[in-house]
């Protein structure tokens, strides 16, 4: 049986009227389930001032554990932070979540501020086996959640009289480590801004100064939201250098306040910067270097004889002490090794004066004699010990 394009027609209205009746059940439901409302602390508020607004909701049906969920819409007309949220458990299956943002307006116009809430409901069994004690076996909790429809808010948004850099309460310091450079040297500026308001993310302090080159960079010490806004205190670090003496601007910022509703000015005084000249000359050498003398002269070979000379003797020397014509003695300045009454008191005397002679085996065998009495006697050790010595030494 083939259907009409009438009965194709009236089927596709029944569907729709399906599903908005559905959707009108659903949201009458969840209506039930919770209650809200929407706040704000101004009505109308000028560009980038900050507003404080409140969403406050509270459960009605008190048979399961119930959890809200806030989500504000993104937009090119504001920024919008959330400051606080508080959840109040009055009773049992009795919550109240409290939402706090701060919004900064950015364009002026009536601006509508709409939110996502969301209504998540369990029952007592669910959270139970949620949170078992073995976590591995804990399940997340089963939870049916309902969208509640939120109205926007409607907020009026002023322009400001005139153009500013900033809208808060803030104060502008800067201090600089030197006014005296030379052609080499860098002068190091920094500008401390304090406050809170609206955290203007382009503010630029200084601008190109000719002739000079610029390095920048910004350090924000804190930074945290309240209710006035955005309590910061920032850093601007400027680095300068330069092959001439120049002067730094007065840095002039216009604001405007609105707690005190008034235009206000920010200002830190000109530096006067002098950059002294290096003379070059005075970095180079001007002594001429010495002219270079023939290589082979009398002196050269008179000096190379003397030197053979010693060599000679000192090998010869060597050579009839090691055959027997000279008596190997240590020379005096052993006379502490000699003059060591006991072992001990000898592997004191070679720790101390004589470590660059490598003598650990004389001192492991002085040892062995001292604490297990093994080994040659004292003396002998003593004997064999000076005459290495010796030897090194000639």
């Amino acid at each position: 049986m083939s259907l009409s394009i009438k009965d194709i027609q009236m089927k596709k209205n029944l569907g729709k009227i399906i599903v908005l009746l559905l959707t009108l059940q659903n949201i009458l439901f969840a209506a039930q389930l919770a209650s809200y409302t929407l706040t704000t602390n101004k009505k109308s508020a000028f560009v980038k001032e900050p507003i404080e607004i409140t969403f406050t909701a509270k459960q009605l049906e008190h048979k399961n554990v119930m959890f809200f969920f806030l989500t504000p819409h993104k937009s090119k007309e504001y920024t919008i932070q959330l400051l606080t949220k508080t959840i109040d458990d009055k009773a049992y299956h009795d919550t109240t979540a409290t939402f706090k943002y701060i919004l900064f307006p950015l364009i002026a116009k009536k601006i509508q501020v709409a939110f996502d809430f969301t209504v998540k409901t369990a029952s007592d069994k669910s959270v139970a086996h949620a949170y078992v004690e073995d976590h591995d076996d804990s399940k997340s909790i089963q939870v049916d959640a309902h969208a509640l429809e939120v109205n926007p808010l409607t907020i009026t948004i002023l322009p400001l009289s005139k153009k500013v850099d900033l809208v808060g309460d803030f104060t502008l310091k800067s201090k600089i480590d030197t006014k005296t450079i030379n052609q080499y040297g860098n002068v190091n500026l920094h500008y401390i801004l304090q406050g809170s308001g609206y955290d203007e993310p382009s503010l630029k302090l200084l601008n190109n100064i000719d002739g000079v080159t610029q390095f920048s960079d910004t350090n924000t010490l804190y930074k945290r939201l309240d209710k006035n806004g955005e309590v910061l205190k920032r850093e601007y670090i400027y680095s300068l250098s330069a092959k001439k003496s120049f002067t730094i601007p007065s840095v002039t910022l216009t604001a405007y306040s609105p707690s005190k509703h008034k235009y206000y000015a920010l200002q830190t005084p000109s530096y006067t910067i002098t950059v002294h000249k290096i003379n070059t000359n005075e970095l180079l050498d001007t002594q001429e270097a010495p002219k270079q003398k023939a290589w082979i002269t009398f002196a050269t070979l008179k000096q190379a004889f003397i030197y053979l000379f010693i060599f000679l003797s000192g090998y010869l020397l060597a050579k009839l002490t090691q055959n027997g014509f000279f008596p190997k003695r240590a020379p005096k300045k052993f006379q502490n090794i000699q003059d060591a009454k006991s072992p001990q008191e000898l592997v004191a005397v070679l720790l101390k004066s004589y470590e660059k002679y490598n003598l650990h085996k004389y001192i492991d065998e002085l040892e062995l004699l001292a604490y297990k009495k093994e080994g040659r006697k004292f003396e002998s050790i003593k004997k064999a010990l000076l005459r290495e010595i010796g030897e090194s030494v000639f």
